[in-house]
C-alpha cells in the first residue's frame, strides 16, 4: 500500500500520437489533488524530444497513421521531464493509448520499459487509459487478469501480442485487478483516476475534486459505449 505520508510519485508516459485527453483528463485530476496531497509528477518518454499529441510530428514532419488526415499537422506538444533511461521509481504509472498505439514498432521502447517496470517492488499501481492497455498487454505481464480499453479499438486492442492471454472485460468503464487498473476509452479515463483518488483518499475527496471539475462522472460499471459498438 502506498504511503501516504510520503509523496505520491507518479509516471506519465508519453510516445507520438498520444490521446490527449488520455493525458490531461487524469492530469487534471491529479493537478488538483495535488494542491492537498503531496506529490511528484514525472513525463516519461524514449527521449527528451517534444512529443506530439493525437499525430506523430517529429522535426516537423508528419507520419503514422494521420500523416494523411486533413490537418496533419494539427498537434500540440509536450516536454518530457525524463526518459525511459532516466526516470526515477515510481509508486504509479500511467499508460495513455491514441493513435501512436497502432505503430508496433515504434512503441516497442514503450512496450520494453513497461516490461521492466512491472516488476519493481516500488511500483504499486500499473494504470491504463484506452489503447493504452494495448501496450501493457504487448509486455506479457497481465496474462490472466482482467482488463478493459476503449469500445470503439476492443477488437484491435484483442489482436496484439500477448493479448489473448488477457481476459478482456467488454462492458466497464473501468477495471481493477490487483495493482492493475484499465480504463475504457478516452474521457473514461478522468472516471478512473476520480476512482483512483476515491480509492486512496476516500469518496469525500474524490467528490470534492470532481465537484471542481464540474464533472458528470460515469461509476466502474456503466458502460454505454460497449453496446453502441456490439460488444455487450
Amino acid at each position: 500500500m502506498v504511503n501516504l505520508t510520503a509523496p505520491l510519485r507518479i509516471g506519465y508516459v508519453l510516445y507520438p500520437a498520444f490521446q490527449a485527453l488520455d493525458v490531461f483528463g487524469p492530469l487534471d485530476v491529479l493537478n488538483l489533488v495535488s494542491m492537498t496531497h503531496n506529490m511528484t509528477l514525472s513525463l516519461v518518454s524514449n527521449n527528451m524530444e517534444p512529443v506530439s499529441a493525437g499525430r506523430t510530428v517529429i522535426d516537423g514532419v508528419p507520419g503514422g497513421i494521420m500523416a494523411d488526415s486533413s490537418s496533419p499537422n494539427f498537434t500540440q506538444f509536450v516536454v518530457p521531464t525524463h526518459t525511459f533511461e532516466t526516470a526515477p521509481a515510481f509508486d504509479a504509472i500511467i499508460v495513455p493509448g491514441g493513435p501512436g498505439t497502432r505503430n508496433i514498432n515504434a512503441t516497442q521502447p514503450v512496450v520494453d520499459w513497461l516490461s521492466g517496470r512491472f516488476d519493481d517492488p516500488e511500483l504499486e499501481y500499473m494504470m491504463t487509459v484506452c489503447t493504452g492497455a494495448s501496450l501493457l498487454a504487448r509486455t506479457g505481464k497481465i496474462a490472466g487478469r482482467n482488463a478493459t480499453t476503449n469500445k470503439a479499438a476492443f477488437n484491435w486492442v484483442k489482436s496484439v501480442e500477448h493479448a489473448d492471454e488477457v481476459n478482456w472485460i467488454a462492458k466497464a468503464r473501468w477495471v481493477v485487478d490487483g495493482n492493475v487498473w484499465t480504463s475504457s476509452g478516452v474521457s473514461a479515463g478522468t472516471d478512473m483516476a476520480l476512482g483512483w483518488i476515491e480509492h486512496l483518499y476516500g469518496r469525500d475527496e474524490s467528490e470534492r475534486i470532481r465537484i471542481l471539475m464540474e464533472w458528470v462522472a460515469l461509476n466502474q460499471t456503466d458502460d454505454p459505449f460497449a453496446a453502441l459498438y456490439g460488444l455487450a
